[in-house]
């Protein structure tokens, strides 16, 4: 546990600017993730069906949709930034392995880059937090 604080309060005096910026882009992508499955929910559902969730096909279409919209949100406002990483490492990784790398190294599709740039900012973020100029930040300076 000293670890972990020693970990916070040195992100916490040594967040810059620029992350904050990052943590925002990171925020609106995976709402709009969100939004795009909520639109092509069909197309979501045909994904999840393929691996055999049989009758929880369409709980875990629903999970992924809700992980990104929540998890965006919370990582956009900037509150409990680093638990809505945490809930969107093991999506992304999930969508690598099982949508992404089936086609093989070399016939990537035009969305990996994207999916392995989300995995890489949300590992930064649950290390990092939230920052500054977050809602975290702001009740941090404010307790009372």
């Amino acid at each position: 546990m000293y670890l972990l604080h020693k970990i916070d309060s040195w992100s916490e005096k040594h967040h810059p600017l620029w992350l904050d910026i990052f943590r925002v882009l990171l925020g609106i992508i995976l709402i709009w993730q969100a939004i795009y499955f909520i639109s092509n929910k069909s197309a979501v559902i045909e994904i999840v069906q393929k691996y055999g969730f049989g009758f929880y096909t369409m709980t875990a279409a629903h999970g992924i949709i809700g992980i990104h919209l929540v998890g965006g949100l919370l990582i956009l406002t900037g509150l409990l930034t680093r638990f809505a990483a945490a809930l969107q490492i093991p999506v992304l990784i999930c969508n690598i392995i099982f949508i992404l790398l089936p086609s093989g190294f070399m016939q990537l599709k035009p969305e990996a880059g994207l999916t392995i740039l989300v995995l890489a900012l949300s590992a930064l973020f649950l290390f990092e937090g939230s920052g500054t100029f977050s809602l975290d930040g702001y009740l941090n300076r404010h307790k009372d």
